[in-house]
Parts: C-alpha cells; structure tokens; sequence
C-alpha cells in the first residue's frame, strides 16, 4: 500500500496504483477505496505525531534519494504494521457506519449474556470482516516459506499491525431505566481511538528484534543460504525460518507481538536540518551534535475572560501577548 505517495493515482483504488488483484478488489467493493484514502490519510496523520521530536519522523527519505523501502529497517517495519492498521481500523469501522457495500455491523451472539443485566444492540465494530479485507488486500496469505526473508518479515510485520488493531476492540454500553436508574444497558463493540494502536505499535517499534541472515561466497549461493540458514530469534517461525502466518491466529499468539528487521537503521541525520526540537536536550540527540538555533515566538491569546458586569452569559476577554523559546537544528 502507497501510504506515502501524496499523489492521486486512477483507476479502481484511486489512491494507489494497485496490483491487478488489488484493483479487482476495489472495482468490486465501491467503498473500498474511500478506506484506503481514509487509512493513508490515518496512519501518517498519527505516525508523524508519535515521532515528531525524533531523528526519523515518518519520513521516507534517509540520505540522498535513499529510502526506507529499498532495505527492511525497523522504521519499515513499523510502517508496514502501521499501514496494516490503519486499513483494518478505517474498513471495520467503515461497515459499521454503512460506508462500505459488502458489509455491516458485526452480529454480537453472546451465549452468557443471559443472566447479565444487559443485551446486545447498537452496531459493533466489524473487525472480522475489516481483518479479512486488509490480509487479503495487502496479500498477507501466503504458503509457507515463499518469497525471501524481507518479504515474510513484512507479512509478518503488517500482522501484528493488524491483531494490535484488534486487541483495542472494547464494549460501550448504554444505560436504560427510570431517572437514569440503568437498570438495563445495551452494549456493543468498538474499536478505540486510533492514537491508541499508533501508541502501542511505537511501544513494539522500540522492541524490535533484528533477525541476522549468513551470506556465502558467492551471490548465488549467499542468496540461496539466506533462506535455508536464517538465525531465527523469538516464536511463530518455521524450520526454514519463516514467519508462520496463519488465518485464525489468536490474540494471545506470541509470534504477532513482535515486530522484526534485517537492516540497522540509518542515523537520519541527514534530513533533520532545521527540524524542531521539543527541548535543548532533545536538540543534542535531535540536531546529531550539530548544534541549534533558538527563536523567540511571539503569540498573543486571550486571557482575563469575564462576564460583562458580573452577569451571564456574555463573556469579554483580553488579548495577552506571549513569549515562548522554541529550538531548531542546525
């Protein structure tokens, strides 16, 4: 999924150039698309506030024309479950808000909610269906031990953006009775907010586990041994060393807690000249020893807020200016 690319493409999914089965997809579900808009629009919104006052802030680019999709870095593999999540967010909710034309709200048949002061209603988030679409858009079914390393590393990477997108899935309930007695309550299931899935994610982002491969001699023999000889660290991996992705894997499974890599990131030094910092320390770790410049900001707010002669409900206010030191790198 393009969630960088800040241009409009055509054809079915509009906003990606799509493979022909992804195409497919879109042609077939109208309303898929507008999701796909939806958890671009999500996942880079909520990625670039997690890492504002970091050296990488979301950005693609590393040095030169280099980016972080020609090698698996950490940064890529946070990307990846975060796009993941961002699609199964926006299509689980999108069919409980009728948005999409191939789903709806999910059914919730409870057998014990019999003896329990409340019944099932509303309209719950379809995270079945928002699962379903997402692994087979982002093509996450796979037979065991195809491709190379990166692109199960991936997989499993945009896996584990997903089941962090499910683990959030709470109840909400509605009280019902006399004079707000609540005597009975109607409860269905929602996701929470995203910024809670973005936060856990970067959690896993700084957890991340780098899996080494052993290269040979020659290229055709180190390409060869890359997935035969794969030093696996961690579970939910194969003989070969390959990620087991499976379709019913449950929340528990400790192999999609992980987020994995190949490569050391970069410093990004490279392209934090002029970025912000949050603070004269974070400027030492932000701006790479080159130093920084500070900025006096002017900003003028309202302050002193009455009510005009004591009374309600007509409120008058002051215009205050303030100073405030902001920081910049070098």
């Amino acid at each position: 999924m393009a969630l960088y690319s800040p241009v409009t493409k055509s054809g079915p999914c509009k906003y990606l150039d799509g493979s022909r089965k992804q195409n497919h997809q879109c042609r077939r579900d109208s309303g898929l698309s507008d999701a796909l808009r939806d958890a671009k629009r999500l996942a880079l919104s909520h990625c670039e506030e997690q890492f504002k006052y970091d050296r990488w802030n979301c950005s693609i680019e590393t040095r030169g024309k280099r980016n972080i999709f020609k090698k698996v870095y950490k940064e890529t593999a946070f990307v990846h479950a975060l796009t993941a999540a961002g699609l199964t967010y926006q299509i689980s909710r999108a069919c409980a808000e009728g948005k999409m034309t191939r789903c709806q709200c999910a059914n919730e048949r409870r057998p014990d909610t019999a003896t329990k002061q409340f019944r099932w209603g509303g309209c719950s988030d379809n995270v079945k269906h928002g699962k379903r679409v997402a692994r087979n858009f982002l093509e996450l079914h796979s037979v065991d031990g195809e491709g190379d390393e990166a692109t199960a590393l991936l997989r499993h990477d945009s896996e584990v953006g997903i089941m962090t997108v499910v683990s959030s899935l709470g109840e909400k309930c509605k009280c019902h009775g006399v004079s707000g007695s609540c005597s009975m309550q109607t409860c269905w299931r929602k996701l929470s907010g995203f910024n809670t899935t973005a936060a856990a994610l970067r959690v896993k982002y700084h957890q991340a586990i780098r899996k080494i491969s052993y290269a040979k001699a020659s290229r055709r023999a180190a390409n060869r041994e890359r997935r035969e000889r794969l030093v696996t660290i961690g579970t939910g991996f194969n003989a070969r060393g390959f990620p087991v992705i499976g379709i019913g894997e449950s929340l528990q499974d400790p192999s999609f807690e992980q987020l994995f890599y190949l490569e050391q990131s970069p410093t990004f030094c490279a392209v934090t000249k002029g970025r912000q910092c949050l603070s004269p320390d974070n400027c030492s770790s932000l701006c790479c020893g080159r130093g920084y410049t500070t900025r006096v900001i002017k900003q003028v707010e309202k302050c002193r807020c009455r009510f005009t002669n004591g009374r309600c409900c007509n409120v008058v206010c002051d215009y205050c200016e303030k100073y405030e030191d902001r920081y910049f790198c070098k």
